[in-house]
């Protein structure tokens, strides 16, 4: 591979990191959504099988986002191996200048510590935690008012 080339597939994977928790986003949005007002009202086993999904999903998101940070690895090893052969130009050492400054470690530290908070939220959220649905809270008011 050339330098370009190398350079280029850094940058997508900055573009596929941002698509990856941009979609975390929205599977976590979208189930505690759900925990509102269907699966908080939810018997047990239903409640399971809604996180056991929900867990199911993430954890494939995770798996992608970690495959896509070890080749991203290689892709730096590779810019090491052309620098140590001859000189970079000013993009190749950018991307080389980032993975010193410790910036790869740290987005994948973010990674592992929001992936264990969003699980541990998402648990209390679907069993511990008692819904009352926003229907419900809306009605109760009113008939207070009344």
């Amino acid at each position: 591979m050339t330098e370009a080339e190398i350079v280029e597939q850094a940058v997508q994977y900055m573009g596929l990191l941002l698509i990856g928790v941009s979609l975390i986003f929205s599977v976590v949005s979208a189930y505690i959504v759900a925990l509102n007002y269907f699966v908080g009202d939810a018997m047990f086993m239903a409640r399971l099988g809604a996180f056991a999904f929900v867990s199911l999903i993430l954890a494939l998101l995770m798996v992608v986002m970690i495959g896509a940070q070890n080749t991203h690895t290689g892709l730096v090893e590779a810019l090491r191996e052309l620098e140590s052969n001859g000189g970079l130009s000013p993009a190749g050492r950018a991307v080389l200048d980032n993975t010193r400054a410790g910036t790869d470690g740290i987005v994948r530290l973010l990674l592992w510590v929001g992936m264990v908070t969003v699980f541990g939220a998402l648990g209390y959220m679907t069993f511990l935690h008692r819904w009352t649905p926003d229907v419900v809270n809306v009605q109760l008011q009113s008939t207070k008012r009344a």
